[in-house]
């Protein structure tokens, strides 16, 4: 679709303010993606060193269980409280030793043949074989491989991350095995967020493969959009990239908190429109000089275009005045340059749409409105086109013998009256009156504008000329003036319209086969004793009224014989 402009003003302000665009535009969106790349590459850098932080502080807190855990397997009194074999004993002095231990949430001791002996945090369990025995399993292949047997990884327990150390229990063999573990849950999130100013949340995989958070410290609204990528596997891990969560866009870094491992991930976000905060004031100056020289860009345009746009704006209030029909008022410009010219020109030409708009109002009230336009749309030629068309042909009964007696004048007053009152019917109904032929008239239904339900058409007008005529005759019996009895012939078929005549002298009408039927039809409407008669094929193409049939005739001109039907009310809809 190609762009118009609707004013100068609009014109020049459009061109001013693309050429302030093209100054101030780049150097605000320069400005723009530079603090973009900077906060990003800040964030970046920080959620990297935040990662590498993590873990750090989980690889301390590893050192520090294996350090307690060693200090329990080298402590002769626990060795001596281990070879009692009581439960109760064995679990009183594990607690108590926690109780020692930072960092540390609960301590279990395994034996041997991988059964619990005694469990802080499930003090009832005893005998039973843990989840984490994989863990106990590569201490022990480090023990075979002659290295120390330590162990450490990422367990979950009753949907709860926990980070364990397991380490042997010497006496002075492997007795059994401890473990000691803390727990990364929001208190631990919380801690870490702190110290590195981002958002914490620990994933991790459920027993049923779904993927859970314990810990974070985002909102929970963000916090569910993070566990819907997780479930997708949405995300690009171990880089940092920008995510849109509930609207905003965060800076993402994922990773696992044991390398190797794809069970328990820890997610490190900042919100980068809280970062982009410091460089909003300079966007902010940009955007006011920005809207500074547009007012004055505005100011400007007024001002010079005020000398072009008012005989212009003089010129298209001229051209409204015509299109409603006002010729006679003329534009006056006072400018002697090319916009002078132009209203020197607009009205002439007002003046020539004048002289038309006379030949054409005196034409429609020779002819038809709808025929007027038709020969005043095209160039006036001789010839037709071939096209199916419903004719409708109305006689005034006796009208000789109504005319004795009464003067020219009255008579003329009399059609006058009764043309004015079935004119407003045909129109009504789609139709055109082609000519008047004394006291007949001719009228067409689906020409010279094409209608799809012409034959429709002409029925219903038929019908209702017949009821204007009551009206009619009412008035004429009121001032003692004879009732006036017609009869109307219709005829749907194949017809030649166009411009006939010769070229000094023509008129828009129809000729054919189809004119003459409607035509000797009306003429069977006395014989018949019926006011309206249609032929068979304006019957079949008018079906929703009711019809009855008047027989077979033989018109002058046609071999063959034609049924012929009188309509009544309308039966269905059409």
């Amino acid at each position: 679709m190609n762009f118009r402009f609707k004013r100068i003003q609009t014109r020049l302000l459009f061109f001013l303010f693309s050429l302030l665009l093209l100054v101030l535009g780049p150097v605000y969106i320069l400005v723009n993606s530079q603090n973009f790349e900077n906060a990003l590459t800040v964030i970046s850098s920080d959620l990297e060193i935040g990662a590498a932080n993590f873990d750090a502080t989980i690889s301390r807190r590893n050192e520090s269980l294996a350090i307690a855990a060693d200090a329990l397997s080298a402590d002769f009194a626990f060795k001596q409280v281990y070879a009692t074999n009581d439960h109760a004993t064995i679990l009183s002095a594990m607690e108590n030793l926690l109780y020692r231990v930072d960092n540390a949430d609960f301590m279990v001791l395994i034996a041997n043949n991988n059964l619990i002996i005694a469990d802080t945090k499930q003090p009832a369990v005893e005998g039973e074989a843990p989840t984490w025995i994989n863990l106990i399993e590569q201490a022990r292949e480090l023990d075979r491989q002659g290295e120390y047997p330590e162990a450490a990884g990422i367990v979950v327990i009753d949907e709860q991350p926990y980070h364990l150390t397991v380490l042997p229990f010497l006496n002075p063999d492997i007795e059994a095995w401890v473990a000691m573990g803390f727990a990364i849950d929001q208190a631990f999130t919380q801690e870490f967020k702190d110290s590195i100013s981002a958002d914490v949340t620990v994933l991790f995989k459920s027993e049923g493969g779904l993927w859970q958070s314990n810990a974070s410290t985002v909102s929970s609204v963000v916090k569910n959009e993070v566990l819907s990528r997780f479930s997708l596997m949405n995300m690009d891990f171990d880089q940092t990239n920008v995510s849109t969560f509930a609207g905003e866009e965060f800076v993402s870094l994922a990773q696992p908190i044991v390398a190797g491992t794809d069970s328990v991930y820890v997610l490190l976000q900042r919100s980068l429109s809280e970062q982009l905060a410091p460089y909003e004031a300079l966007s902010r100056t940009l955007l006011t000089i920005f809207a500074l020289g547009f007012v004055a860009l505005i100011v400007g345009v007024l001002f010079i275009s005020r000398t072009v746009t008012r005989p212009v704006l003089e010129l298209v209030s001229g051209a409204k005045r015509i299109e409603a029909g006002e010729y006679q008022q003329k534009v006056i410009v006072e400018n002697e340059d090319e916009i002078g010219q132009l209203a020197t020109a607009f009205n002439g030409m007002a003046e020539g749409l004048a002289e038309k708009e006379k030949i054409r109002s005196l034409l429609g009230k020779v002819v038809s409105k709808e025929i007027a336009d038709e020969l005043l749309s095209k160039d006036i030629e001789l010839g037709g086109e071939e096209r199916e068309v419903t004719i409708l042909f109305s006689d005034i009964r006796g009208f000789t013998t109504l005319c004795e007696g009464k003067s020219p004048q009255d008579i003329l007053s009399l059609l006058n009256e009764y043309f004015s009152a079935i004119t407003k019917v045909i129109e009504a109904h789609g139709g055109v009156v082609d000519k008047f032929i004394g006291d007949a008239v001719m009228a067409l239904f689906g020409a010279p504008l094409v209608q799809t339900n012409a034959a429709s058409n002409a029925v219903a007008a038929g019908l209702d000329m017949l009821n204007a005529l009551e009206g009619v005759n009412q008035r004429f019996a009121a001032r003692g003036i004879a009732a006036l009895d017609i009869g109307i012939g219709i005829n749907t078929g194949r017809v030649v319209l166009g411009n006939m005549g010769s070229e000094s002298r023509l008129n828009y009408t129809a000729i054919g086969d189809g004119v003459n039927i409607a035509s000797r039809i009306e003429g069977l409407c006395k014989e018949k004793g019926a006011a309206l008669i249609v032929s068979e094929s304006t019957m079949s193409q008018a079906p929703e009224f009711s019809y009855q049939e008047l027989g077979e005739v033989l018109v002058k001109g046609k071999r063959e014989s034609l049924k012929i039907y009188q309509p009544g009310l309308v039966t269905k809809q059409s």
